[in-house]
């Protein structure tokens, strides 16, 4: 929403409510268009009688109309429950963004005290000059999107902790082990890990055993010669003594932690699949080179409806992709990328763009023509190219078209030659960046 946008709303609303947020008890003040408190503070607890304890008090408040919009700062998870209460009950629910709150809490009396009754003022006087922004409340699928793309970050999360304690366990006592093998999580490797992790441990049991229990595992995808290799490292290994059975036995956890991770994640992806199939973009989604199920699930859990969105640049914002400059009298800052978005979907950008680089000739054209011949440093260019890439997936959901190479090309014609295709900005036509409205 515009700046315009939200001085008209505001205009519209005769009270505003700021809310200050804790896990327990909430404190709310209600002033008018002119700063002025319009009824005494309330402090409320956080269930539907303190709900409604504060409801009852906003209505007591005479003389004015009761148009009221409410402000919170969000403040972990604690602030959801009571903006979809609100909301759900037709109030306007916005989000003051708590550096704002800071930086503005001695403007009123001078000092830099801060407690509950100051900031619920501060934010309802916040949103009062239109100083906020509004909250992204998936409902229905695209809040189960949501909830899973959260447990799909948090999976990720936590199984990149367990594979750096195997990292970390490798590098102490068999430090030669990740030579033998690209993905040390693979079936065989795996094995090896969860029976013989130590080099002592291959060594005990001999080259003929340890040969056949080998292509039995691999069922004789892993030859001879590389056994050998294995075994003989295990022989001339430097890794550590100590501590080592320690570590054996806690590395045994791990690996079961690993297991366990890796098949909740394919549980959440075939449930992510089932709810991104009724959205009904699905298939426009995956028609992107690049795009798979769990980008795409990601992707519309961290923006909710595509309706709610006019351009495209407003994803491109919402991610943090969009850029700043800080120049000031002569001196012209640098641009960047702001970062003040949602990471999980920067996330998906930066995915997507990495897996189009390599699987889709547009934009790996595109991206090695930026590199070679525009002389850009590589992280920009794939920057770029993340942002543009989010403006596509949200143009085929706006527009429910199917990704067209050809019509890639074609805008391509026009911008200058590259490697078989044309230079150009991909978030321009065929795929405008505005849809209207």
């Amino acid at each position: 929403m515009i700046k315009k946008e939200k001085i008209e709303l505001t205009m519209k609303q005769d009270i505003f409510v700021g809310i200050d947020i804790s896990g327990r008890k909430h404190r709310a003040r209600f002033i008018d268009r002119m700063g002025r408190e319009k009824a005494a503070p309330i402090s409320f607890s956080n269930d539907v009688e303190g709900l409604k304890k504060m409801e009852n008090h906003l209505k007591g408040i005479r003389g004015i109309g009761h148009n009221v919009m409410f402000g919170v700062e969000p403040s972990g998870d604690y602030w959801k429950p009571i903006a979809y209460y609100l909301k759900k009950e037709g109030y306007p629910v916005v989000l003051v963004n708590p550096y704002h709150l800071r930086s503005t809490k001695e403007i009123i009396d001078n000092s830099q005290e801060k407690d509950d009754n100051k900031d619920s003022y501060l934010i309802a006087d916040l949103i009062k000059q239109g100083k906020y922004f509004f909250p992204i409340m998936p409902e229905g699928i695209y809040g189960e999107l949501r909830e899973l793309s959260n447990i799909w970050e948090k999976t990720s999360k936590e199984l990149a902790i367990k594979k750096c304690y195997l990292a970390n366990f490798l590098a102490k006592y068999f430090p030669e082990y990740r030579e033998n093998f690209t993905d040390v999580l693979g079936k065989t490797s795996f094995y090896i890990l969860k029976h013989f992790p130590l080099p002592e441990d291959i060594t005990k049991i001999g080259k003929k055993r340890f040969s056949r229990l080998i292509k039995r595992v691999s069922r004789g995808r892993i030859g001879q010669y590389k056994i050998e290799m294995i075994y003989e490292k295990a022989e001339k290994s430097i890794g550590i003594k100590e501590g080592s059975q320690v570590a054996k036995n806690f590395l045994k956890g791990i690996l079961a932690d690993i297991e366990r991770l890796k098949e909740r994640k394919e549980e959440i992806k075939k449930v992510m699949e089932y709810f991104l199939g009724q959205t009904g973009y699905k298939e426009n989604l995956l028609s992107i080179p690049g795009v798979g199920i769990v980008t795409a699930s990601i992707f519309l859990g961290q923006i909710g409806d595509v309706s709610n969105y006019r351009r495209s640049r407003e994803i491109e914002k919402l991610a943090g992709l969009n850029l700043v400059e800080n120049s000031s009298g002569g001196r012209k800052g640098d641009r960047k990328i702001s970062k003040r978005g949602r990471n999980m979907l920067r996330y998906v950008g930066y995915l997507v763009a990495t897996v189009g680089i390599s699987k889709n000739p547009e934009i790996k054209s595109l991206y090695w023509y930026k590199v070679m011949e525009c002389k850009k440093e590589k992280m920009k260019v794939l920057t770029s190219i993340a942002a543009k890439m989010l403006r596509i997936m949200f143009i085929v959901c706006k527009k429910k078209v199917y990704y067209d190479a050809e019509e890639i090309r074609k805008y391509f014609n026009n911008r200058g030659k590259i490697g078989g295709v044309r230079s150009g900005s991909l978030h321009q036509a065929p795929y405008s960046g505005d849809t209207g409205n």
